[in-house]
Protein backbone atom coordinates (compact mmCIF):
# COMPACT_ATOMS: atom_id res chain seq x y z
CA UNK A 1 0.00 0.00 0.00
CA UNK A 2 1.46 3.45 -1.08
CA UNK A 3 2.21 5.85 1.83
CA UNK A 4 2.09 9.66 1.44
CA UNK A 5 3.56 12.14 4.29
CA UNK A 6 2.79 15.50 4.19
CA UNK A 7 4.78 18.41 6.11
CA UNK A 8 4.66 21.88 6.68
CA UNK A 9 2.29 24.25 4.88
CA UNK A 10 1.59 25.43 1.23
CA UNK A 11 1.22 29.18 0.55
CA UNK A 12 0.26 28.74 -2.60
CA UNK A 13 -0.06 26.56 -5.53
CA UNK A 14 3.16 24.70 -7.12
CA UNK A 15 5.03 24.97 -3.78
CA UNK A 16 5.34 21.31 -3.09
CA UNK A 17 8.94 19.22 -3.22
CA UNK A 18 8.48 15.44 -4.51
CA UNK A 19 11.13 13.13 -2.85
CA UNK A 20 11.47 9.84 -4.40
CA UNK A 21 10.37 6.84 -2.82
CA UNK A 22 12.71 5.10 -0.43
CA UNK A 23 11.26 1.70 -1.72
CA UNK A 24 8.40 0.40 -4.56
CA UNK A 25 6.17 0.64 -2.05
CA UNK A 26 6.51 3.62 0.25
CA UNK A 27 6.47 7.34 -1.53
CA UNK A 28 7.00 10.67 0.33
CA UNK A 29 5.42 13.94 -0.75
CA UNK A 30 7.17 16.66 1.32
CA UNK A 31 5.15 20.10 0.82
CA UNK A 32 6.81 23.16 1.94
CA UNK A 33 7.42 26.87 1.32
CA UNK A 34 11.11 26.49 1.72
CA UNK A 35 11.67 26.97 -1.78
CA UNK A 36 9.23 29.61 -2.68
CA UNK A 37 12.18 32.65 -3.21
CA UNK A 38 14.16 29.91 -6.09
CA UNK A 39 10.48 29.55 -7.45
CA UNK A 40 9.87 33.37 -7.48
CA UNK A 41 13.52 33.62 -9.68
CA UNK A 42 13.18 31.09 -11.71
CA UNK A 43 9.74 32.48 -12.78
CA UNK A 44 11.08 35.76 -13.96
CA UNK A 45 13.66 34.02 -15.08
CA UNK A 46 11.49 31.00 -17.32
CA UNK A 47 8.89 34.29 -18.60
CA UNK A 48 11.94 35.91 -20.09
CA UNK A 49 13.39 33.29 -21.77
CA UNK A 50 9.51 32.89 -23.33
CA UNK A 51 10.21 36.17 -25.49
CA UNK A 52 8.20 34.46 -28.44
CA UNK A 53 4.90 33.99 -26.53
CA UNK A 54 5.07 37.73 -24.64
CA UNK A 55 6.14 39.46 -27.78
CA UNK A 56 3.70 37.83 -30.04
CA UNK A 57 0.89 38.60 -27.61
CA UNK A 58 2.05 42.55 -27.51
CA UNK A 59 1.56 42.43 -30.88
CA UNK A 60 -1.08 40.91 -31.16
CA UNK A 61 -2.78 42.93 -28.63
CA UNK A 62 -1.78 46.26 -30.15
CA UNK A 63 -3.19 45.19 -33.40
CA UNK A 64 -6.53 43.95 -31.93
CA UNK A 65 -6.65 47.42 -30.71
CA UNK A 66 -6.66 49.09 -33.47
CA UNK A 67 -8.29 46.59 -36.03
CA UNK A 68 -10.09 48.67 -38.83
CA UNK A 69 -7.77 51.26 -38.53
CA UNK A 70 -6.17 52.88 -41.31
CA UNK A 71 -2.90 54.16 -39.23
CA UNK A 72 -3.21 51.72 -36.46
CA UNK A 73 -1.35 52.85 -33.63
CA UNK A 74 -0.11 56.14 -35.49
CA UNK A 75 -3.24 57.52 -33.73
CA UNK A 76 -1.09 57.74 -30.38
CA UNK A 77 1.72 59.14 -32.41
CA UNK A 78 -0.56 61.46 -34.06
CA UNK A 79 -2.25 62.63 -30.84
CA UNK A 80 0.98 63.31 -29.22
CA UNK A 81 2.46 65.05 -32.07
CA UNK A 82 -0.46 67.42 -32.25
CA UNK A 83 0.46 67.99 -28.72
CA UNK A 84 3.72 68.62 -28.99
CA UNK A 85 3.42 70.73 -31.59
CA UNK A 86 0.52 73.05 -29.87
CA UNK A 87 2.57 73.21 -26.42
CA UNK A 88 6.01 73.89 -28.27
CA UNK A 89 3.96 76.71 -30.54
CA UNK A 90 2.95 78.53 -27.05
CA UNK A 91 5.59 77.74 -25.00
CA UNK A 92 8.65 78.97 -27.60
CA UNK A 93 5.74 82.40 -28.28
CA UNK A 94 5.24 83.23 -24.39
CA UNK A 95 8.85 82.56 -22.91
CA UNK A 96 10.73 83.50 -26.10
CA UNK A 97 12.63 80.18 -26.45
CA UNK A 98 14.70 79.19 -29.75
CA UNK A 99 11.87 76.55 -31.61
CA UNK A 100 14.95 75.17 -32.93
CA UNK A 101 16.59 73.95 -29.44
CA UNK A 102 13.31 74.01 -27.28
CA UNK A 103 10.51 71.52 -29.76
CA UNK A 104 13.27 68.96 -29.63
CA UNK A 105 13.65 69.38 -26.08
CA UNK A 106 10.52 69.19 -25.46
CA UNK A 107 9.71 65.94 -27.73
CA UNK A 108 12.30 64.07 -26.24
CA UNK A 109 10.73 64.93 -22.74
CA UNK A 110 7.41 63.87 -23.53
CA UNK A 111 8.05 60.39 -25.93
CA UNK A 112 10.05 59.29 -22.58
CA UNK A 113 7.94 60.53 -19.98
CA UNK A 114 4.43 58.61 -21.95
CA UNK A 115 6.72 55.33 -21.89
CA UNK A 116 7.88 55.69 -18.21
CA UNK A 117 4.63 56.42 -16.94
CA UNK A 118 2.51 54.49 -19.37
CA UNK A 119 4.55 51.27 -17.82
CA UNK A 120 4.24 52.65 -14.04
CA UNK A 121 0.63 52.78 -14.81
CA UNK A 122 -0.20 49.84 -16.43
CA UNK A 123 1.96 47.55 -13.85
CA UNK A 124 -0.92 48.46 -11.52
CA UNK A 125 -3.12 46.33 -13.73
CA UNK A 126 -0.96 43.82 -15.21
CA UNK A 127 -1.52 40.40 -13.24
CA UNK A 128 -4.86 41.67 -12.04
CA UNK A 129 -5.93 41.71 -15.72
CA UNK A 130 -4.93 38.21 -16.86
CA UNK A 131 -6.20 36.70 -13.46
CA UNK A 132 -7.40 34.42 -15.98
CA UNK A 133 -4.57 32.81 -17.49
CA UNK A 134 -3.13 33.07 -14.56
CA UNK A 135 -5.51 30.26 -13.27
CA UNK A 136 -6.07 28.21 -15.65
CA UNK A 137 -2.63 28.28 -18.48
CA UNK A 138 0.12 26.65 -17.44
CA UNK A 139 2.93 29.36 -17.95
CA UNK A 140 5.02 31.65 -15.99
CA UNK A 141 3.26 34.37 -14.26
CA UNK A 142 5.63 36.88 -14.93
CA UNK A 143 5.17 36.42 -18.57
CA UNK A 144 1.88 38.50 -18.25
CA UNK A 145 4.50 41.39 -16.71
CA UNK A 146 6.81 41.04 -20.19
CA UNK A 147 3.79 41.36 -22.30
CA UNK A 148 2.69 44.67 -21.15
CA UNK A 149 5.96 46.08 -21.24
CA UNK A 150 6.46 45.25 -24.81
CA UNK A 151 3.31 46.52 -25.11
CA UNK A 152 4.42 50.08 -24.16
CA UNK A 153 7.57 49.36 -26.50
CA UNK A 154 6.10 48.96 -29.36
CA UNK A 155 4.26 52.26 -29.08
CA UNK A 156 7.11 54.06 -28.01
CA UNK A 157 8.93 52.60 -31.33
CA UNK A 158 6.00 54.20 -33.43
CA UNK A 159 6.25 57.79 -30.77
CA UNK A 160 9.70 58.08 -31.85
CA UNK A 161 8.84 58.93 -35.12
CA UNK A 162 8.19 62.39 -33.77
CA UNK A 163 11.35 62.81 -32.74
CA UNK A 164 12.65 61.97 -36.18
CA UNK A 165 10.70 64.52 -37.91
CA UNK A 166 11.47 66.68 -35.87
CA UNK A 167 15.33 66.54 -36.06
CA UNK A 168 14.97 66.42 -39.35
CA UNK A 169 13.10 69.87 -39.39
CA UNK A 170 15.38 71.75 -36.90
CA UNK A 171 18.56 69.71 -38.01
CA UNK A 172 21.56 69.89 -35.63
CA UNK A 173 25.52 68.54 -35.95
CA UNK A 174 25.72 65.18 -35.16
CA UNK A 175 28.58 64.10 -32.80
CA UNK A 176 29.81 61.53 -30.57
CA UNK A 177 27.06 62.32 -27.81
CA UNK A 178 24.39 60.38 -29.55
CA UNK A 179 25.97 57.08 -29.00
CA UNK A 180 25.38 57.62 -25.30
CA UNK A 181 21.52 56.80 -25.85
CA UNK A 182 21.91 53.01 -25.77
CA UNK A 183 23.69 52.58 -22.39
CA UNK A 184 21.28 55.54 -21.10
CA UNK A 185 17.96 53.88 -22.76
CA UNK A 186 19.33 50.69 -21.17
CA UNK A 187 19.35 51.98 -18.01
CA UNK A 188 16.48 53.91 -18.29
CA UNK A 189 14.83 50.65 -19.20
CA UNK A 190 15.64 48.53 -16.82
CA UNK A 191 14.44 51.13 -14.21
CA UNK A 192 11.06 51.30 -15.59
CA UNK A 193 11.05 47.37 -15.91
CA UNK A 194 12.39 46.97 -12.26
CA UNK A 195 9.97 50.01 -11.06
CA UNK A 196 7.26 48.52 -12.41
CA UNK A 197 7.28 44.85 -11.33
CA UNK A 198 7.03 46.81 -7.61
CA UNK A 199 4.04 48.25 -8.14
CA UNK A 200 2.58 45.24 -10.56
CA UNK A 201 3.03 42.87 -7.11
CA UNK A 202 2.07 45.79 -4.99
CA UNK A 203 -0.82 46.82 -6.63
CA UNK A 204 -2.37 43.25 -7.01
CA UNK A 205 -2.49 43.11 -3.28
CA UNK A 206 -3.35 46.24 -2.37
CA UNK A 207 -6.00 48.11 -5.26
CA UNK A 208 -5.68 51.55 -3.95
CA UNK A 209 -1.81 51.68 -4.95
CA UNK A 210 -2.75 52.51 -8.87
CA UNK A 211 -5.01 55.66 -7.84
CA UNK A 212 -2.15 56.88 -5.40
CA UNK A 213 0.30 56.26 -8.08
CA UNK A 214 -1.81 58.11 -10.89
CA UNK A 215 -2.21 60.93 -8.52
CA UNK A 216 1.53 61.04 -7.36
CA UNK A 217 2.52 60.98 -11.13
CA UNK A 218 0.58 64.03 -12.06
CA UNK A 219 2.54 66.10 -9.84
CA UNK A 220 6.04 64.97 -10.74
CA UNK A 221 4.68 65.50 -14.00
CA UNK A 222 4.81 69.46 -13.17
CA UNK A 223 8.03 69.58 -11.10
CA UNK A 224 9.93 67.91 -13.27
CA UNK A 225 11.67 69.16 -16.89
CA UNK A 226 9.52 68.26 -19.14
CA UNK A 227 7.80 71.04 -21.14
CA UNK A 228 10.17 73.64 -19.57
CA UNK A 229 13.83 73.81 -19.42
CA UNK A 230 16.40 73.83 -16.03
CA UNK A 231 17.40 76.81 -17.79
CA UNK A 232 15.02 79.11 -17.12
CA UNK A 233 16.38 79.08 -13.69
CA UNK A 234 19.73 80.56 -12.43
CA UNK A 235 19.98 78.63 -9.93
CA UNK A 236 19.00 74.73 -10.04
CA UNK A 237 16.05 74.54 -6.82
CA UNK A 238 16.45 71.50 -4.82
CA UNK A 239 13.25 69.84 -6.23
CA UNK A 240 15.30 69.62 -9.62
CA UNK A 241 18.73 68.36 -7.83
CA UNK A 242 16.83 66.16 -5.80
CA UNK A 243 14.01 64.60 -8.78
CA UNK A 244 15.26 61.38 -9.91
CA UNK A 245 12.76 61.12 -12.70
CA UNK A 246 14.44 64.44 -13.66
CA UNK A 247 17.93 62.42 -13.88
CA UNK A 248 16.01 59.46 -15.35
CA UNK A 249 14.91 61.49 -18.15
CA UNK A 250 18.37 63.02 -18.42
CA UNK A 251 20.46 59.92 -19.65
CA UNK A 252 17.76 59.68 -22.60
CA UNK A 253 17.37 63.20 -23.57
CA UNK A 254 20.71 64.63 -23.12
CA UNK A 255 22.38 62.80 -26.09
CA UNK A 256 19.24 62.81 -28.03
CA UNK A 257 20.13 66.50 -28.41
CA UNK A 258 23.64 66.23 -28.86
CA UNK A 259 24.69 66.80 -25.31
CA UNK A 260 26.13 64.42 -22.74
CA UNK A 261 24.63 63.49 -19.91
CA UNK A 262 25.82 65.01 -16.50
CA UNK A 263 27.74 62.52 -14.85
CA UNK A 264 25.85 63.19 -11.29
CA UNK A 265 22.08 62.12 -13.45
CA UNK A 266 24.26 58.56 -14.27
CA UNK A 267 25.01 58.34 -10.99
CA UNK A 268 21.81 59.15 -9.76
CA UNK A 269 19.63 56.70 -11.81
CA UNK A 270 22.64 53.39 -11.37
CA UNK A 271 21.64 54.19 -7.26
CA UNK A 272 18.33 54.11 -8.10
CA UNK A 273 18.44 50.98 -10.57
CA UNK A 274 20.96 49.62 -7.25
CA UNK A 275 17.87 49.86 -4.86
CA UNK A 276 15.11 49.02 -6.96
CA UNK A 277 16.44 45.87 -7.80
CA UNK A 278 16.96 44.23 -4.63
CA UNK A 279 13.25 45.74 -3.88
CA UNK A 280 11.94 44.09 -6.88
CA UNK A 281 13.49 40.78 -6.26
CA UNK A 282 12.19 40.57 -2.49
CA UNK A 283 8.29 41.51 -3.35
CA UNK A 284 8.24 39.53 -5.79
CA UNK A 285 9.50 36.23 -3.97
CA UNK A 286 7.59 36.99 -1.91
CA UNK A 287 4.04 37.23 -3.68
CA UNK A 288 4.72 34.75 -5.89
CA UNK A 289 2.38 31.75 -4.56
CA UNK A 290 -0.05 34.46 -3.62
CA UNK A 291 -0.38 36.05 -7.25
CA UNK A 292 -3.41 33.83 -8.09
CA UNK A 293 -5.36 34.33 -5.05
CA UNK A 294 -4.76 38.43 -5.26
CA UNK A 295 -5.45 39.02 -9.00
Amino acid sequence: MSKTTVEGQSDGPNVANSSRASDSNDRTIRISADNVRQMGDADLWLGLKRHNLWWSSAVHETKQRFRRSMIGPFWLTLSMGIFIGALGFVMTRLFGQDPAWFVPYLATGIIFWTLLTSIINEAGTAFVSAEGYIRNVPMPISVHYYRMIARNLIIWLHNMVIYVLVYLIFSHDVNWAYLAFIPGFILFLAIAVVGGLCVAVLSTRYRDIPQVIASVLQVIFFITPIFWSVQTFPDRPAFIFWNPVYHLLEIVRAPLLGAWPEPLSWLVSLGLLAVSIPLALYLYRRAYPRIPYWA
